[in-house]
């Protein structure tokens, strides 16, 4: 009998260690800010200008959260996620998909114990597992627009969104656009998708600081490119400091709809530094615009803009040599025909043949073989490519520095008409880089106020979530518990527990797995609009 009794204490022991998380426990809640730093943050809070990370703050925790290498946002946000280094979760780079994983994520632990898991556009999270009563919106290297359900949005009442980096042509304009887009309607979305699913723990990131920190590093902090590091905020007027003030006023927003008894936790991968060595502009052309000033049009003349992205490729359609040709000829004389109002030429413009030339004109040896070398160049610091069908190709490249002598307000020609030079081509700049030491902050629920700035890893916050949603911590985790952050009381009715990795739940996912070609095109010019890939 002693034995009968002794098993079954022993297994309603084990059951309440895998159990979700007790009814009335608070929420956890997850907020990814994508590329924030502590010199941003705390240069603003002294100044007053970021009213919701001073409040969160002043009431919770506050670390420097050490990252991983590489410094790669899907690698930092999934050793997050798994509380694993990279070489044992298995995602080393950007096009990396959930398929990559070779641990589980603390969501797939959660959602395996029964809790209610919600992710709205967190990297890596493609694609989208099916989380019972739960949700995910992948994040913006997703392959494709699945969600889950698929009926996510609608459930919730509301219109399909979620947030995409540009194709790389996008002008600085049309970027803040799309930044000013993400801070005005992702809060008010996901505080939406909280209050209609009612996850036990969510996840949301935002991509605006990263984004801005990217192009506009320079702007914020122009002292940084002369040797005068300060510990201010961004320099008043910053579109940085902008796009701070709208993601503090998106946290104010979301801390709204958070009971006492819920955690927010708030964590960046990186922060973000000057690049001065990096001090080159890459300019964007706009020449499809003026097609049609010299009579050429794309679908009646059978060419492609292939890409317009550092260097400017068009292909020329295969099909009967001589007609094919003089429309090769036309889009070299319309490249060479973009001058200075004196005459100057400003792009440098090479022809490169893909068809079989008839004997009569045959290049010469010399010709072909600059014409390869000129393909390898296009390739190894462009990302050029000439894998498709053609008769041939156009390279061309502005003259960076002419055209930025002349500013955007000048006048060029183009086949013979005048046109302002920022309507024809500008230049972009990257000159904001990463900074191993990311930002966590914790606030609410069991989380004890410190006023000392604490020190975190990226690999601690796996085992802290875990702890937060009332669930034991599997023993393969790398990172510890700040048990120091923890309210005496709250250790002392829900003292930490631990449970072998293999007996710890998880969420399995089922159905096939979708096909995805590696060096993905889209992914590719996604990562170019970040300065990642030229």
């Amino acid at each position: 009998m002693r034995e009968w009794r002794g098993a079954w204490i022993a297994l309603v022991a084990a059951l309440v260690s895998l159990a979700p998380a007790q009814a009335g426990a608070g929420r956890v809640v997850l907020v990814g800010i994508d590329g924030a730093s502590w010199r941003v943050i705390d240069g603003m809070v002294a100044e007053g200008a970021l009213p919701a990370f001073a409040d969160l703050a002043r009431r919770g925790v506050s670390a420097e959260l050490a990252t991983v290498e590489p410094v790669v946002s899907p690698v930092v946000w999934t050793s997050l996620a798994t509380g694993r280094m990279p070489a044992d979760h298995g995602v080393g780079g950007f096009l990396a998909t959930r398929m990559a994983l070779r641990t589980p994520t603390v969501f797939d632990r959660l959602a395996g114990a029964g809790l209610r898991v919600g992710l709205f556009e967190y990297l890596v999270s493609w694609p989208p597992p099916a989380y019972p009563d739960g949700f995910v919106a992948p994040g913006w290297m997703r392959r494709d627009p699945s969600l889950w359900p698929p009926d996510l949005f609608a459930r919730a009442g509301l219109a399909p969104w979620r947030f995409d980096h540009p194709r790389p042509a996008f002008s600085r304009e049309a970027t803040v656009a799309e930044i000013r887009d993400e801070l005005a309607r992702k809060p008010a979305i996901f505080t939406k998708l909280l209050s209609t699913y009612r996850p036990d723990v969510a996840a949301v990131t935002f991509y605006a600081v990263d984004r801005a920190s990217h192009r506009f590093w320079r702007d914020a902090y122009p002292g940084d490119f002369a040797g005068n590091v300060t510990a201010s905020g961004p320099r008043e007027g910053s579109f940085l400091r902008e796009v701070m003030t709208g993601v503090d006023a998106a946290l104010a927003k979301l801390v709204a709809q958070l009971a006492p008894e819920d955690t927010l936790l708030i964590a960046s991968d990186h922060g973000f530094q000057a690049d001065p060595e990096r001090d080159d502009a890459i300019m964007i052309g706009r020449t499809a615009d003026h097609f049609a000033a010299a009579d050429l049009d794309p679908a009646r003349d059978g060419f492609s803009l292939v890409r317009e992205w550092g260097v400017i490729v068009v292909r020329v359609h295969p099909g009967p040599f001589e007609a094919r040709d003089a429309v090769h000829e036309r889009l070299v004389r319309f490249y060479q025909g973009i001058t200075t109002s004196a005459g100057e030429s400003l792009v440098t413009v090479h022809r490169l043949d893909d068809a079989e030339r008839p004997a009569a004109a045959r290049r010469s040896l010399f010709e072909r073989l600059r014409q390869w070398g000129l393909r390898q160049y296009a390739r190894r610091f462009f990302g050029a490519k000439f894998d498709e069908p053609a008769h041939g190709w156009v390279i061309a490249r502005f003259d960076a520095d002419r055209m930025a002598a002349l500013g955007s307000d000048a006048r060029v020609r183009v086949a013979g008409k005048p046109v302002r030079a920022g309507d024809l081509a500008f230049a972009e700049r990257f000159d904001g880089t990463h900074h191993p030491t990311a930002v966590f902050l914790a606030a609410g629920g069991p989380i004890r106020a410190l006023p000392e700035r604490q020190a975190l890893s990226v690999l601690d916050v796996a085992p802290l979530l875990l702890h937060l949603a009332g669930q034991p911590l599997p023993d393969d985790l790398a990172g510890t518990l700040p048990r120091e952050w923890l309210r005496p009381e709250h250790l002392a009715a829900h003292p930490p527990r631990g449970v072998p990795a293999a007996q710890a739940p998880r969420f399995e996912s089922t159905g096939a797995s979708p096909e995805v070609r590696v060096g993905d095109d889209a992914m590719v010019d996604r990562l170019r609009a970040l300065g990642y890939v030229r």
